[in-house]
């Protein structure tokens, strides 16, 4: 009889199977499973790494006197066990597919069995649980998962207005089990105030020293004493640091004229930095110094798009990965230098995928080992013991705070073992770890970002913004959506009351007051109807899945009962004209398809006006407020085309915004003559531009920050309220995890 027949017990990733109760587990959560996905899950964890034939389940699930119709059955059956894992069938974690005959059971597992258990020899006891562990590691060589799938999607969901918002206001769900190890111990390194926070941060190998960088410069703490020195005093805007394996070296990267971000090294002793390469980021130096992984593409913040591999003197510069349909974070590499793992993330249709995978230099294997719907993409080392430090958002009260997880690999397969382990505990989010070469010290930044909303004034001649100033002066992520018709307030969605609801706030008060009292959990946007005298707003059974029917509520602005409008799928962003037009639209996105709709606020009745394919990127879109023209752009990428669709029957306009491209927003201004279009070429800066009907763009403010924003100009066009996001970012360090 084999082990995991005779267990009970079988735990793989964060999953843990019972055979004798029947329960699917994933941190000590039931999961809810059928009794043949349950079953056929048993069979294939029967014997991991091998091939269970589809005639082999037949047999196992259903009786010879079983008249099924096999096909469908086994494959409803396998679909259900992959919806209760969430693996993927075209990168799987969990269960391969091999063609036409089976499948396969990838992961490494790990079976428990009671204490006292007499066959049971050199297993180590769980403390925690009274069992004993033992590993059973896949058998079969092919059991290496290979990447197959060809995504759609694209680089910046947080870039449409909706989702910006959502990821302001909420900052991501996450789950996560609370405990963490008793003995380890935190210490903050750096006490910056909110206007300055650290940028990067990283420890030396040997422990000695602290680099980090802020708005100021670049500083090099010997952490004996704890005293900062100017490391480069001429350079301000440093967005990574690594180190050298000699201590001695440091790996950062910059932006130069004519904006691109290039990697250097810096050595502390002394001297001028030394360009590698002319593109580059958020790299990483081989254990034996020789060779660097590092991101080219530019994207959001840190991101890009492809993974490239050099000499650590720069030569021989060749790329390793493309990823043209997401983002790709954090190469690191493995203790032994002969994997490293990343970050993929993507958003589809319907939601925002996250995944670690990782890539064998010598053999060119590729293998997803971690896929979790709360992973956050800012976090990732591996540790010198093989263990692999990644980031979980924490799930609500707490939604505003992610914490770092370890998960061991096995470097022979690439695969998971055993289950991994929570490491710290906090609030805040915690990104850009780094370790010492002894394993004892975990260095990391730890940010707390809010969303404000911004007042300011503008004017078409020149064009020309006004010094914008803080109108919300509370803790929370305010987002402002609109205006109130005589323009003297601005309409947002805030996160205040511990649920994103609609305020106003007048340009000349210190408060806001709640403006829609519905109890229903709101999508994070909102805009006024043409007449202004309803607000609307959208609901979803499940916001994190925006495939699922939407429904667009309306109520009225000085109080009254909500009325539903009308109920679609896939809603994300909507807006209305300005009276006397009297039209609205809303849009919904599909895998590479944009459906624009008009509708009457009052009734729905909505009809379809335009539909946009053959997308790679995500779509910015804004109705005019004089209801005739619909403008169109793509998030995120070098895609720097505007079209300009009639809905009266004239000709599609296009022309190219010269110079400007990684778009992330789109609004109309006030008289319909041009639009506000933020851009962020490097991922580092945001450029908010004038962009008149000619195709002419006009930067009228700038903001050194990753975080997307945009401009919603009054009814009258005299001002712009625009969403600022301030981060207090500080270094930790833990000991003992």
């Amino acid at each position: 009889m084999s082990a995991i027949s005779s267990s009970r017990i079988i735990r793989f990733s964060t999953f843990e199977v019972n055979l004798h109760t029947g329960e699917l587990r994933q941190k000590g959560q039931k999961i809810k499973l059928q009794e043949q996905p349950f079953q056929l899950l048993a069979a294939l964890l029967e014997r991991p790494g091998e091939l269970v034939t589809r005639e082999e389940l037949r047999s196992k699930l259903w009786p010879a006197d079983t008249f099924v119709d096999f096909d469908h059955s086994l494959n409803a059956a396998i679909k259900r066990l992959r919806d209760a894992l969430r693996d993927s069938a075209d990168r799987p974690i969990f269960v391969e597919t091999v063609a036409k005959r089976g499948y396969r059971f990838i992961c490494d597992v790990e079976t428990l069995t009671a204490s006292g258990v007499s066959d049971v020899n050199g297993l180590k006891r769980d403390t925690k649980t009274g069992l004993i562990s033992a590993k059973v590691l896949p058998t079969s060589a092919d059991a290496s998962w290979r990447s197959k799938g060809k995504f759609a999607g694209a680089v910046l969901a947080i870039v449409v207005v909706a989702c910006v918002a959502a990821g302001w206001l909420l900052w991501r769900r996450a789950g996560g089990s609370t405990s963490s190890q008793a003995s380890m111990t935190l210490r903050r390194l750096t006490t910056n105030a909110s206007e300055n926070g650290v940028i990067s941060s990283a420890i030396s190998p040997d422990g000695k020293y602290l680099a980090y960088s802020d708005k100021t410069g670049v500083y090099l703490r010997p952490l004996s004493t704890g005293e900062s020195h100017s490391l480069l005093p001429t350079v301000s805007d440093v967005t990574f640091l690594g180190w050298f394996p000699d201590s001695l070296q440091l790996l950062a990267s910059w932006s130069t004229p004519p904006g691109n971000k290039r990697l250097w090294t810096v050595s502390i002793l002394g001297g001028s930095p030394r360009q590698l390469s002319d593109e580059g980021w958020s790299g990483s130096v081989s254990p034996d110094g020789s060779q660097i992984v590092f991101l080219k593409g530019a994207g959001f913040a840190e991101t890009g798009q492809e993974i490239w591999l050099m000499r650590a003197n720069g030569a021989d510069q060749r790329q390793l990965i493309s990823f043209p349909q997401g983002r790709l974070l954090t190469p690191v590499w493995s203790p032994d230098g002969r994997w490293i793992a990343y970050l993929k993330n993507r958003v589809g249709p319907d939601r925002e995928e996250s995944w670690i995978e990782v890539l064998n230099l010598e053999q060119d294997i590729k293998r997803v080992v971690l896929s979790e719907p709360d992973l956050s993409v800012w976090g990732l080392s591996w540790l010198p013991d093989g263990r692999l430090l990644y980031a979980l958002y924490e799930p609500p009260p707490s939604q505003n705070s992610s914490n770092f997880w370890a998960a061991r690999i096995n470097l022979d397969t690439g695969g998971l073992v055993g289950t991994p382990v929570r490491i710290t505990s906090g609030d805040g989010y915690v990104v850009q770890p780094s370790i010492t070469a002894d394993g004892k010290h975990l260095v990391f930044d730890r940010d707390k970002p809010q969303g404000d909303v911004y007042v300011s004034e503008f004017s078409a001649d020149g064009p020309r913004l006004s010094t914008p100033r803080r109108l919300t002066l509370d803790d929370a992520d305010d987002v402002p959506f609109d205006w109130t018709v005589d323009n003297k307030a601005v309409l947002f969605i805030s996160d205040r009351t511990g649920a994103v609801n609609i305020f106003r706030q007048g340009i000349d008060e210190t408060s806001a007051e709640m403006v829609v009292f519905d109890r229903e959990k709101k999508l994070p946007i909102c805009r006024l109807s043409p007449d202004g005298t309803q607000i609307l707003y959208s609901i979803s059974a499940n916001p994190d899945d925006t495939s699922l029917p939407v429904r667009l509520m309306r109520a009225p602005i000085h109080g009254g009962p909500p009325q539903m409008v009308l109920e679609a799928p896939a809603i994300g962003n909507y807006g209305c004209s300005h009276a006397p037009a009297a039209i609205c639209a809303f849009g919904q996105e599909y895998s590479k398809e944009l459906v624009i709709s008009v509708f009457d606020p009052a009734i729905g009745n909505p009809h379809e006006v335009a539909k946009l394919q053959d997308q790679t990127g995500r779509w910015g879109w804004g109705l005019s407020p004089d209801g005739t023209l619909i403008a169109e752009i793509t998030l995120g990428g070098t895609d720097n085309r505007l079209r300009l669709l009639s809905l009266s029957g004239q000709p599609t306009r296009e022309f190219a915004v010269k110079n400007w491209s990684n778009f992330t927003s789109l609004d109309w201004a006030a008289d319909s003559k041009g639009l506000f279009v933020a851009s962020n070429p490097t991922g580092l800066k945001q450029s908010l531009l004038y962009i008149d009907l000619a195709g002419n763009a006009h930067p009228i403010w700038q903001l050194n920050n990753i975080w997307p924003s945009w401009a919603i100009p009054s009814r009258n066009g005299k001002y712009v309220a625009i969403p600022v996001a301030t981060v207090d970012g500080n270094v930790w360090m833990a000991e003992n995890f």
